[in-house]
């Protein structure tokens, strides 16, 4: 009882921490989304363990047969295991609990081809606990709060790092360093590979609570994208802008000089809103004055050629690109609703039926702002950062996603905890990457003949027939450790257009001009600097965009006794202690990692 009381504090102390909701990656399956499913289905005979699905050359990627099967007496429950590498993984079927958040594209996590291959290739079945797939951090909490029997592991669920230092203190999470050194092979593989996962991962009492994953989507590193209308640009006779100002210009030509050709002023040169992939109004354009990285909790952070961590919202360069802005709404260049209109109502204007209107737009890709089979996402361009006043012309660059810090981790619960990272390790495999993203090869996906191009130019590995997002129940909407087949190695089709081609035409205008200087998404914070981070970082981040929205739109005028009250309240609210825990975070493993110590 005392232990369940001291839990139950750190929980409630911790609860700000927890973020609403994991990785929905997972689960759709018969029952009540979280709620714990019980197999009740009908048993079939399960299918054999096919073969490899991509051959890369190296038969040490792929399941070899168990010679031998031994027991750890530290875990005296635990089944008897394979030898390193060994599949079965045991003699005799046991079942595995598993908690996965409910994907509602996957109709069926029991009679689902990936899993069915999984229990015949291991031996092991797994017993699902589905999380809801909105605030499955909800459930979670009250899981570990219960005191009831927690299941074997979490597999793809969006622990944050100050999750795991919460739960991993309390004893509710285990270590895994010494387990996964002696029980993993293909993902001791992925860590020798990516010097950025090992940081990630470990927390500030210097253990490691999960294991890592990997989904390194190229061009998605750089998706804070800009799209200009080519049309627009044309009727005008204007180059394509390479500066600020030259961008100036040619807004003030699409409000003045009818661009569409109708005779009527009915142009908007620039939207943003404030829903979709990357649609603000300062994400792509303040890059021109100072570094804007807007992405996960690091907001607007960006470290120094010595490794200091800074604030780019109390910088002089910062009022520059706010007035930059302001000029832009003051002349009506830009739409009044940019702190107002979602990606629906971006998407209406620029499909508004009385023909082209927007000249431009910040947006992630372009099927968030135009109809993917209509004809107006064909007049838009990806725009090159620009030069601003100051010379600078960088892209957002988001270095550290891919990395995920909490693909699988072990419970205090569980019996079989070898055996669950012996389970978790096939997951890192080119095989079951195939498997979990694409489906089953020759139905879902096929491998495309020696000549078909993919999306990158390179020899294409797969043509998807399986479309994703479709319902189904041939695999788990992803859930592979280990990324080895991303969008780019698709073949591509005849549609200059498509959207994957487009994207990764725009990494290749934007990544000369990436901006290497961010933060790690994740620091290893202990839990009382967790706590602290989070409090001082919300209240600084709704200051900064409520002010931002006033200075823009003229509520506030911009002037210096305006932007000093603001300069103070950044002060008030506790920057200076803000960056003091980053940097002490920073330092604990990421300043060695990048080189600064």
């Amino acid at each position: 009882m005392k232990r369940i009381l001291t839990i139950l504090l750190v929980l409630a102390l911790a609860l700000p921490l927890f973020a609403a909701g994991g990785a929905s990656q997972g689960p759709g399956t018969t029952g009540t989304a979280g709620e714990r499913v019980v197999t009740q289905v009908t048993p079939r005979p399960l299918p054999a363990a096919a073969a490899p699905q991509y051959d890369d050359g190296d038969r040490s990627w792929h399941p070899q047969p168990a010679t031998s099967y031994s027991t750890n007496p530290r875990y005296p429950q635990q089944p008897a295991i394979s030898n390193r590498g060994g599949y079965p993984l045991v003699q005799n079927t046991v079942t595995m609990r598993l908690a996965r958040t409910h994907n509602l594209n996957v109709t069926d996590y029991y009679d689902n081809d990936v899993v069915r291959f999984l229990e015949a290739l291991t031996n092991v079945r797994i017993e699902w606990d589905l999380l809801p797939a909105l605030n499955p951090g909800e459930r979670v909490n009250l899981m570990f709060a219960s005191g009831d029997v927690l299941p074997d592991a979490f597999y793809g669920y969006g622990f944050t790092s100050a999750d795991l230092i919460t739960f991993g203190e309390a004893g509710l999470l285990i270590p895994l360093s010494e387990i996964v050194a002696d029980n993993s092979y293909y993902y001791q593989r992925l860590l020798d590979d990516d010097p950025n996962i090992i940081p990630a991962l470990t927390m500030a009492d210097g253990r490691i609570y999960s294991m890592g994953s990997q989904e390194i989507q190229l061009a998605n590193q750089l998706a804070w994208r800009f799209w200009i209308n080519q049309l627009f640009l044309d009727n005008l006779g204007m180059a394509t802008p390479t500066t600020t100002e030259e961008y100036y210009r040619y807004l003030v030509a699409v409000r003045d000089r009818d661009p569409n050709r109708n005779g009527r002023n009915d142009e908007i040169p620039l939207i943003a809103g404030i829903d979709g992939w990357n649609p603000n109004i300062d994400g792509f354009l303040m890059q021109s004055f100072i570094a804007n990285d807007r992405g996960g909790s690091r907001s607007r952070m960006y470290r120094t050629e010595t490794g200091q961590i800074e604030v780019s919202y109390n910088k002089p360069e910062w009022r520059q690109g706010l007035e930059y802005l302001r000029r832009l709404m003051q002349e009506n260049l830009m739409t009044t609703e940019i702190f107002t209109l979602t990606r629906a109502g971006m998407m209406a204007l620029v499909e508004h039926p009385d023909g082209p209107m927007v000249g431009s737009i910040p947006m992630g890709g372009p099927m968030d702002f135009a109809d993917t089979a209509g004809e107006r996402r064909t007049h838009f361009r990806i725009l090159a950062p620009l030069r601003g006043p100051n010379g600078r012309q960088h892209a957002a660059y988001s270095e550290f996603a891919g990395v995920g810090i909490s693909f699988f981790a072990v419970t205090k619960d569980s019996r079989m905890p070898e055996l669950a990272v012996k389970w978790a390790d096939y997951l890192y495999t080119p095989d079951y990457a195939t498997r979990s993203r694409y489906g089953v090869l020759g139905r879902d996906w096929i491998i495309p003949p020696p000549g078909t191009v993919a999306v990158d130019g390179g020899q294409a590995r797969f043509e998807d027939i399986l479309r994703w997002g479709d319902p189904q129940n041939a695999h788990l909407s992803g859930g592979g450790g280990r990324g080895f087949f991303a969008s780019y190695h698709r073949a591509v089709g005849p549609d200059p257009f498509e959207l994957e081609a487009v994207l990764w035409n725009a990494r290749q205008v934007y990544y000369p001009y990436r901006w290497q200087m961010n933060v790690p998404g994740q620091l290893p914070f202990t839990v009382d600097e967790a706590r602290e981070f989070n409090n001082l970082n919300t209240q600084l981040r709704d200051h900064v965009e409520q002010s931002m929205a006033q200075f823009i739109s003229g509520v506030l005028p911009l002037n210096d006794a305006n932007w000093n009250a603001y300069l103070q309240t950044i002060d008030r609210l506790g920057v200076a202690q803000l960056l003091r825990i980053t940097q002490a975070a920073f330092d604990r493993s990421w300043a060695y990692t990048l080189g600064y110590r």
